[in-house]
């Protein structure tokens, strides 16, 4: 059994999963109980394997499905969401997320449209729709099968500050637009979800607000990593490896991790690689095929920044941006 975290009458219940997926080593959600009050936080991936675990986990910390609250998902990826549909399918147990996870997970039409179009335009206009062919016949998949993927219980919106189960609910976009933190002010327990594990920062990836327009993930990260100092955090319980207490330390290497790959970004520029795709070989070699979907994310990301700061300009050439650097970074 993993370690049950205790202060009066609040506790933690890990449900931590052995997975590689993606790479990350484990697939982790929590009971956080406040006094009779006990609430789902992420639901794990929808996977046999993973709901005989879980169930498995509930009944060695004797905790009955019927016992539970609410379930709360941090942002809509499908390692996060697994048994709900399961769980609510059985009890109708209420189901919170932010409001821009809402359309997400309930794969609605509009939504989903938007998304292909936003990605189609996007790529083309980068320059890279040859290795977007497997991610975008994945979206398409999706458009058309979505009652695989969707959440189906009806679901509830978070806001900003709201408190709920004795916890606050904080945004904090970068890895998704919809990523939200939970923080219990008392014991100074932060849920995480993929804000910053253990070893940093998860992918920034690239996506589009409610109106079809671009957000820049690593700015927004910057910004949550900004945001999350002000709070007396001592235990982080994140989405994915090791629970940790050291988030000041994981904050300060991501924003200098950030600040490390800007000036890598804007080096290679200088270098002659004008283009999303000779910046990607240029970094990464092979390794940018094989991981298409973050290193682009990370790649566009790193010019908005640029740009931003007025370190590059960017222009359309033949259709696809082009960069250029206008200031380098002092070395």
């Amino acid at each position: 059994m993993d370690a049950i975290i205790k202060t009066g009458n609040k506790a933690v219940y890990p449900i931590i999963f052995p997975s590689d997926y993606s790479g990350l080593g484990s697939i982790n959600c929590y009971v956080y109980q406040n006094g009779e009050d006990y609430t789902l936080i992420d639901a794990g991936i929808k996977n046999e394997e993973f709901e005989q675990f879980f169930y498995r986990k509930l009944k060695e910390y004797n905790i009955e499905i019927n016992q539970i609250t609410r379930i709360i998902l941090t942002h809509f990826h499908n390692d996060h969401i697994g048994v709900v549909n399961q769980i609510t399918n059985e009890y109708p147990i209420p189901v919170y997320a932010s409001e821009i996870a809402i359309p997400r997970l309930k794969c609605e039409d509009d939504y989903l449209q938007q998304k292909l179009s936003f990605y189609y335009d996007l790529y083309e206009q980068y320059g890279v729709p040859e290795f977007a062919r497997e991610r975008m016949a994945k979206m398409e998949n999706t458009l058309h099968n979505k009652e695989h993927v969707m959440i189906y219980p009806p679901i509830m919106k978070l806001e900003e500050g709201q408190e709920i189960g004795g916890l606050r609910v904080m945004a904090a976009p970068g890895h998704s637009p919809d990523s939200i933190c939970l923080f219990d002010e008392e014991t100074g327990w932060l849920f995480a979800g993929d804000f910053l594990l253990a070893t940093g920062m998860t992918n920034a990836l690239i996506d589009h607000d409610e109106s079809g327009d671009i957000t820049n993930p690593i700015s927004q990260y910057i910004d949550s990593i900004e945001k999350m100092k002000a709070y007396n955090v001592r235990t982080v319980f994140a989405g994915h490896k090791e629970i940790y207490e050291n988030l000041n330390e994981v904050m300060e290497k991501s924003l200098s991790k950030i600040e490390y790959k800007l000036q890598k970004v804007v080096s290679k520029i200088s270098e002659g690689n004008h283009t999303a795709k000779q910046l990607g070989e240029a970094i990464y070699g092979a390794r940018f095929a094989k991981y298409f979907t973050f290193i682009i994310s990370e790649i566009i990301g790193l010019t908005l920044l640029a740009e931003q700061r007025g370190l590059i300009v960017r222009e359309l050439r033949g259709g696809d941006w082009c960069f250029s650097v206008t200031s380098l970074i002092d070395q």
